[in-house]
């Protein structure tokens, strides 16, 4: 995934070393590779983009799984999230042709969303399947896949006896019992500040998961503005808010990566009315002129460390 990853884990069932709890983690992170990615483009989802068949195309459970769940996303959002914005995010250099030397013309832009729209994609569960309505549609599963990593990370650890566990795939983390002291684990939120790393604020947590989407870390500047990698669906260009993250909890970190995500898209406005209202934990972190303020719904504030 070009990114890190982190396993931690506290009172280790005995007979397990750590060295083949790595080698077994990274064979399941090999496979989630080999399943959802965009730079292979040897994996199973790369060869689906590449085909130009309107037809039926038999995929994997793993790979048909992320798809679903980023199409419940995107029905959650509005269309915020939307799994078919690769093309613009290819075209805006933030996908594996790395970036552009200009900043994309209108009729680019008009070319690429005329691909985009889950509308065009269909899922079928038994047996597993995809279909494009048109052949050039191209799915981007980038903003669910750290966050299917560290769950399917959990799925590996738990039945070998693993209670206590961080499981960390760049900014989407799985949890499960307590930490080496006997407490919650306790995770940070970053200031989000481009240059520069240090803590916002820390949330205790046990069971769950914890995604953190940012406008922060992945961007470029040209012309004195900065370009996001944060792409609206909509409109066919990087945001222009005033949101700089957002922190979602959940059971699942597949989810909770694609709502942070969803969210960033939606904006400091949108996001926190549809996460008050459905009951998501959520932590905004939205800039002003002198600083930061922040929204945290009802449900996020029991997460909260003094």
């Amino acid at each position: 995934m070009g990114t890190f990853y982190s396993v931690k884990i506290a009172r280790p069932p005995s007979g397990i070393t750590a060295e083949a709890l790595r080698e077994g983690v990274e064979a399941v992170l090999d496979e989630v590779n080999a399943e959802i990615s965009t730079y292979d483009p040897d994996s199973e989802l790369a060869r689906f983009n590449q085909s130009p068949t309107t037809e039926w195309v038999a995929v994997s459970a793993g790979l048909a799984s992320v798809v679903a769940q980023g199409l419940r996303v995107g029905a959650l959002s509005d269309g915020a999230f939307d799994i078919t914005v690769g093309p613009l995010v290819n075209l805006w250099g933030f996908g594996p042709q790395g970036r552009p030397a200009a900043i994309p013309e209108e009729a680019a832009i008009a070319a690429a969303l005329a691909r985009v729209g889950d509308d065009k994609l269909a899922l079928r569960d038994e047996p597993p399947a995809l279909r494009k309505t048109r052949g050039d549609v191209y799915v981007d599963l980038s903003a669910l896949g750290e966050g299917y990593g560290a769950d399917r990370v959990a799925a590996y650890l738990e039945p070998l006896g693993v209670e206590h566990y961080m499981v960390a795939v760049a900014g989407a983390i799985r949890l499960k019992g307590e930490n080496a002291r006997g407490g919650p684990w306790a995770i940070a939120i970053e200031e989000p500040t481009a240059g520069r790393r240090s803590v916002h604020r820390v949330i205790a947590i046990t069971d769950g998961a914890v995604s953190t989407s940012g406008d922060y870390r992945n961007f470029f500047e040209q012309a004195g503005r900065r370009y996001s990698h944060e792409i609206d669906p909509d409109t066919g260009r990087p945001v222009a808010h005033r949101l700089a993250s957002v922190t979602v909890i959940d059971e699942q970190a597949m989810r909770a990566d694609g709502l942070a995500t969803a969210l960033m898209v939606m904006g400091d406005q949108a996001g926190p009315e549809l996460t008050e209202a459905a009951g998501i934990p959520a932590y905004f972190i939205v800039r002003e002129d002198d600083g930061f303020s922040v929204i945290a719904t009802a449900a996020f504030r029991d997460y909260l460390s003094e």
